[in-house]
C-alpha cells in the first residue's frame, strides 16, 4: 500500500506521503516488536499492562498509545513521545486524529489502526511528512494490538527517524 496525499497543509494541518512495509527495518521498530512478540498471549494480543516503556528508554520519545473512541469512527491520541510532539511542532497526546491531520490522512489512519485491532497484527510504515518542512525527513512508524485491563482494545506504536538511528 502507498498513499501519497500532498494537499497544502492546513494551519493545523499534517499530511503525508507513506508506503506499508512487510517488517521493520528501523532498529527502534524492530526492538518493539521483538518485545511486543515476546509480551503478546495467544489471541495475538499484548496486554497493556506487560508493556513498560522504562524497559526502552531511548525509544520512550517516538512511542505512541492509540485508543478508538465513538465506536472505532475516530481515534485519540492517549499518550505521544514528547520527542514527536516537539519535531512536529504541536501537542498529540489527548487529541482526536480528525484534529490533528488532514482530512484524508485523517480517514487513512484511522481505517489503518480499526485493520490493526481487527487483525490483531502489527503494521509499519515508512515515509515522511509533508507540509512542515520534514519532507527530506524519513520515517518508520510501528503500529502493535494491545488491550488494556478493561478489555478495550489499543494501539501501542512508535514513530522514528532513519537519520537518527544512525546516532
Amino acid at each position: 500500500m502507498t498513499i501519497w496525499h500532498g494537499a497544502q497543509a492546513e494551519e493545523n494541518g499534517i499530511d503525508y506521503a507513506v508506503r506499508e512495509v512487510e517488517k521493520p527495518s528501523h532498529p527502534h521498530s524492530q526492538h518493539m516488536l521483538a518485545y511486543w512478540k515476546e509480551r503478546r498471549q495467544p489471541d495475538g494480543l499484548m496486554p497493556r499492562a506487560a508493556f513498560d516503556p522504562l524497559d526502552m528508554p531511548k525509544l520512550m520519545g517516538g512511542m505512541f498509545v492509540v485508543e478508538p473512541v465513538n465506536g472505532g469512527t475516530n481515534m485519540r491520541y492517549r499518550l505521544v513521545g514528547a520527542e514527536n510532539e516537539r519535531r512536529l511542532g504541536r501537542k498529540f497526546t489527548g487529541e482526536l486524529f480528525t484534529d490533528c491531520y488532514l482530512p484524508e490522512m485523517a480517514a487513512d489512519q484511522i481505517a489503518l489502526h480499526k485493520r490493526v485491532l481487527e487483525t490483531r497484527s502489527p503494521v509499519f510504515l515508512q515515509g515522511c511528512f509533508l507540509g512542515l518542512d520534514l519532507e527530506h525527513v524519513h520515517y518508520e512508524a510501528i503500529y502493535l494490538p494491545a488491550i488494556g485491563k478493561d478489555g478495550g482494545l489499543q494501539i501501542i506504536g512508535g514513530l522514528f527517524e532513519f537519520s537518527a538511528a544512525r546516532k
